[in-house]
């Protein structure tokens, strides 16, 4: 996480520099959507790649979709509650225009594209294997992390929003808590309808946050590596969800929607699409909730675990 955090801090600087030169800008930000569309184009080859979780997507991908969709809804609900309550600047209505957002909405479909591609490039092995597995998503998402952190460097007032709100902020990361367990509590209740599944389980596949990678070690290491399996499916289609739906959304549930949407991922990979949809304030906002919910995915999940 320290290298996250050094990148993202790296890229002020260099945004504050650069920010009288609106080319530059211009640049910046066209990279950052394409850094988007290529981390999804990976996230949907490493899943096509892993014959293991394509074996395991008729018995659990269902648990992992219902939940995750849930999930994020969940986030989303909160955001808006938030945005009309307590963070009234970031209520519904006081999103940017309807040609920007339509441009939004457009970007959100050609990374759906890419998403969908790569899984099926990886599940036809129409791409070399080493592509997924080697270090290309690590240099993708630094590559990101660092564009990111030059966009808030290009209006470092943005830095002020922290001390605006003071105690107020440490509502937000609280609202991803509320609305994932809340949206993962109502997908446990469809889902027991017709499947063999507890509260338990899905509250711990909820409780990734979407970092998939360390809910799903934390998850395996607990005993359950078939639950694991779905906290890794379920987590990237959070991540996915997060990276896909904000422009759809940000007119209903406020420009808090993409940052509590992004749970733990708000501070890496969903950050681009915090700062295009939601403007810099709110990516200030993504980075202190996601580190947030980064320590927090370590204790809440083993403490879950123990109620089952």
């Amino acid at each position: 996480m320290l290298l996250e955090i050094g990148l993202i801090a790296g890229g002020v600087p260099a945004g504050w520099a650069m920010r009288s030169r609106p080319r530059i800008v211009r640049w910046v930000n066209e990279l950052l959507s394409w850094t988007v569309r290529i981390m999804l184009f990976l996230l949907g080859l490493a899943l096509g790649l892993d014959d293991a979780l394509i074996g395991q997507l008729e018995s659990l991908g269902l648990y992992a979709v219902v939940i995750s969709s849930f999930s994020v809804a969940g986030c989303f609900a909160a955001a808006r509650l938030l945005g009309r309550f307590v963070f009234t600047e970031y209520a519904p209505g006081r999103e940017r225009g309807a040609g920007a957002m339509a441009a939004g909405s457009r970007g959100s479909f050609i990374a759906l594209g890419f998403f969908v591609a790569g899984a099926l490039l990886g599940w036809l092995r129409a791409v070399p294997q080493a592509l997924a597995a080697g270090e290309a998503a690590v240099w993708v998402l630094y590559l990101l992390l660092f564009l990111a952190g030059m966009t808030v460097g290009f209006d470092l007032k943005a830095l002020g929003v922290i001390r605006e709100l003071r105690g107020r902020i440490l509502l937000i990361p609280l609202g991803v808590v509320a609305g994932t367990f809340a949206g993962s509590a109502l997908a446990w209740a469809l889902l027991a309808l017709f499947a063999d599944i507890t509260l338990v389980d899905a509250l711990a596949v909820g409780g990734g946050f979407g970092y998939y990678s360390l809910a799903t070690v934390i998850l395996t290491r607990l005993g359950d590596p078939a639950l694991g399996s779905v906290a890794l499916l379920s987590n990237m289609i959070h991540e996915a969800l997060a990276l896909l739906l904000p422009p759809f959304l940000v007119r209903f549930t406020g420009k808090l929607g993409p940052v509590l949407a992004g749970g733990a991922a708000a501070m890496d990979t969903c950050l681009p699409v915090v700062a295009h949809v939601s403007g810099e304030r709110c990516a200030i906002l993504a980075v202190f909730s996601g580190m947030c919910l980064t320590l927090l995915v370590p204790v809440l999940l083993p403490l879950i675990m123990m109620f089952r």
